[in-house]
């Protein structure tokens, strides 16, 4: 038999090694403003003292949502897992705040979590939770009220939107939540059978009617409202979302066939009247919805996603529409069941 050689050893490239710490500033940062994974960022700014000072974390890049696992239990689990479309990677995080937790979305930075049953004589406990930065942030609750999230804006800690619960007794109050004051507000809604589709934009409080599909629309601050008819359309206010895109609110159509229907708010100038409008596009928008809300985030060439579509959770799956040729598609997708959306932040 033949003798093989060995390889020879690997030996050094000519020429002058490239010291990379040396790169110019400016192209470091060019670098990362292309980094959508926020893991890549950190690992980035790791690489060494000049790569850090060359950005910080306010020049994070315009995060794309990670979907969240559902977990089959919350009791002793202190383990996330999320998947992002974008990376297409599977991020595993250790996190003891949401052992016994429930998560709940859609939302920037901070997801709601909350404890109601009583694991090993803990008392209820409900919070904004980084899982990220491992950051808590408590929601104080009167004694009496229980709360159940209904709905929360995409960016509870970086703007004035309220977070809206209800007593899990489901009585016509609303109590409104602003966590920058720790302030309570408390609204007798109109006597209706409302459903779980809600939305908080700049003060204003938007739910859908079961039977009818009106839209109620409540002023937190004064406790009036109004009555915006239903579109004359057949369709079902079963899964009707309200989802606040590029500073507007939309109202979201999801029909049996996984096509949708989109609304924009249009308000008549002479009288005063709202009414919903049909609309064929959002431009370069993307809509992330999850089983009761949804967020939306601007597309850009850098990340590879196309606007004018929206991803949902499926039975099972992920599914994408795309808005403009009525198409549904499934994505790949590792999770068999999807829980909720998060878009990811750090602090510095």
């Amino acid at each position: 038999m033949e003798a093989i050689e060995p390889n020879p050893p690997l030996e050094p490239p000519e020429g002058p090694w490239v010291d990379w710490s040396n790169l110019p500033t400016d192209l470091l940062q060019d670098i990362s403003k292309k980094l959508h994974d926020i893991f890549d960022f950190v690992y980035f700014r790791a690489v060494c003292k000049k790569w850090r000072s060359a950005t910080s974390i306010s020049d994070l890049p315009p995060q794309l949502p990670w979907l969240l696992e559902h977990r089959l239990t919350v009791r002793n689990n202190e383990t996330l897992r999320f998947y992002s479309i974008f990376s297409d990677k599977i991020r595993t995080i250790h996190c003891p705040p949401a052992r016994d937790k429930y998560l709940s979305g859609p939302s920037h930075g901070y997801l709601y979590s909350s404890r109601t049953s009583t694991y090993d004589s803990l008392k209820p406990e409900f919070s904004l939770l980084n899982p990220i930065t491992k950051d808590v942030l408590p929601i104080e609750c009167m004694r009496y009220y229980r709360p159940f999230l209904v709905c929360m804006g995409p960016d509870p800690i970086g703007s004035y939107d309220y977070m809206a619960f209800m007593d899990v007794s489901f009585s016509q109050t609303i109590g409104f939540y602003q966590l920058h004051n720790r302030q309570w507000n408390y609204v007798q809604m109109p006597s209706r059978e409302l459903n779980l589709n809600h939305a908080c934009l700049k003060g204003t409080y938007y739910m859908n009617e079961d039977g009818t599909g009106d839209t109620v629309v409540v002023d937190i601050a004064c406790g009036s409202s109004c009555i915006i008819p239903s579109p004359k359309t057949p369709d079902s206010s079963d899964h009707v979302y309200f989802v606040e895109s590029a500073g507007k609110i939309l109202r979201i159509v999801k029909q049996s066939n996984q096509s949708f229907d989109i609304y924009h708010l249009h308000v008549e100038d002479e009288i005063g009247q709202s009414r919903w409008v049909k609309i064929n596009s959002i431009g370069d928008q993307i809509l992330f919805l999850d089983w009761r809300g949804g967020i939306s985030i601007t597309a850009s060439p850098s990340t590879g996603l196309r606007g004018n579509c929206v991803y949902y959770l499926g039975t099972p799956g992920l599914q994408k529409y795309n808005i403009e040729d009525g198409q549904t598609e499934n994505v790949l997708c590792p999770f068999l069941n999807g829980s909720t959306w998060f878009v990811p932040n750090v602090v510095d």
